[in-house]
């Protein structure tokens, strides 16, 4: 899907929801709603080790998956980042369902980092799981009027950085800028 595509699958998403443009999408309610189990790693395992190295040791390694269970899906996360990280993982899983990605044995990228999905499936994941999150009008209209991403991030509940992408990506900065040189600024 391209990312006028998965704009628009957010948007309906969350009308589905019954959420206005201005409201923040919750994956959790989302996940009840559509009878997806979500849990965090201490939920999933009571292995010592894996817990003592995904939680401790080398956070940055995991932040969530979608595994098939007998009854269909489930999300795992790791509970051991910030709120706002939390609530990005799960919305990039939540994506990946919502897109009907179908899931595939693990694969390696160049780097080392395993990956359960394609490279088109993950940036697809990304680009929907940010929409659901921020939906495009809302960074705009925010960049376009040059108001700061951190009230963005408050009013979404995510990080600065998720803000200032969605922004970045929304064509809102370009819009900006023109009006701006129109304006002599």
């Amino acid at each position: 899907m391209n990312k006028a595509e998965l704009g628009r699958l957010a948007n309906e998403v969350r009308r589905d929801l019954g959420l206005t443009p201005d409201q923040r999408f919750d994956p959790l309610h989302w996940a009840r709603e559509w009878g997806v189990p979500m849990l965090s790693l201490d939920q999933a395992t009571s292995d010592p080790a894996t817990l003592q190295r995904l939680t401790v040791d080398a956070p940055e390694l995991w932040s969530a998956a979608v595994v098939k269970d007998h009854l269909g899906h489930c999300v795992i996360y790791n509970h051991a980042h910030s709120a706002a990280r939390i609530r990005s993982d799960l919305a990039h899983e939540v994506a990946h369902l919502i897109a009907e990605h179908r899931l595939d044995v693990a694969w390696m990228e160049p780097g080392g980092k395993k990956c359960g999905a394609s490279p088109a499936h993950e940036k697809e994941a990304a680009e929907l799981g940010g929409a659901l999150l921020v939906p495009a009008a809302a960074a705009k209209t925010h960049a376009v009027y040059g108001w700061q991403p951190e009230t963005l991030a408050a009013r979404f509940d995510v990080s600065l950085e998720m803000a200032i992408w969605r922004m970045r990506v929304s064509g809102g900065p370009k819009i900006r800028e023109r009006w701006l040189a129109k304006q002599g600024r």
